[in-house]
């Protein structure tokens, strides 16, 4: 079993939930791709290799995506067919883009508007796992992410804020530790 953390926007490889998954699973098998590229067409040239990669391997793969690294992760898991889960995931980032940085690249918005058609167009819902947070003071997940499952997925989970709070998905650790026992990728 392969497991990948995509963090988001203004994130890194080495974000605390990028931490939680090496300590729940043991390191070794967590990979972290780095999306803080030169622009979008880097992202989307590292994006579209990690699908062929993924599609091309006989392991079964698993990507979490934590909010704009969720847009990502349901794009690679559209094209590759792997599973994955959203934590808070910004599908729409040309909808929040203001509320980020006013010095984004115009092409940066296009390219994300683009990734989200073609995984809008494309994901399989036996594949996407969606954890949101109720207090997520970024984005409003019943305007810009239930809305985008016009299939549902196979599983869309709201946590009250004693089991993960904010965008950040303060609690993580824990609800992944059960994640993974329920799924059969770790024994209890």
């Amino acid at each position: 079993m392969n497991f990948y953390y995509f963090h988001g926007f203004g994130s890194s490889p080495k974000a605390k939930k990028a931490q939680a998954m090496a300590q729940v699973l043991g390191g070794g098998n967590i990979k972290a791709p780095d999306f803080n590229l030169a622009g979008g067409a880097a992202v989307k040239a590292l994006l579209d290799s990690l699908a062929a990669d993924i599609k091309n391997s006989n392991d079964e793969t698993l990507i979490v995506g934590s909010s704009l690294g969720g847009l990502y992760a349901i794009y690679v898991s559209a094209l590759s067919g792997c599973k994955c889960l959203l934590l808070n995931p910004c599908l729409f980032p040309q909808a929040v883009i203001g509320t980020l940085s006013a010095h984004v690249n115009v092409d940066d918005i296009v390219l994300a508007q683009q990734l989200s058609l073609t995984a809008y167009a494309s994901y399989k819902p036996e594949n996407i796992t969606v954890w949101v947070t109720k207090d997520d003071m970024l984005i409003n997940h019943n305007v810009l992410t239930k809305p985008f499952f016009y299939k549902e997925p196979a599983q869309y989970r709201i946590f009250p804020k004693s089991r993960a709070t904010g965008h950040e998905f303060k609690g993580f650790k824990r609800n992944f530790y059960e994640y993974c026992i329920s799924m059969g990728y770790l024994k209890p």
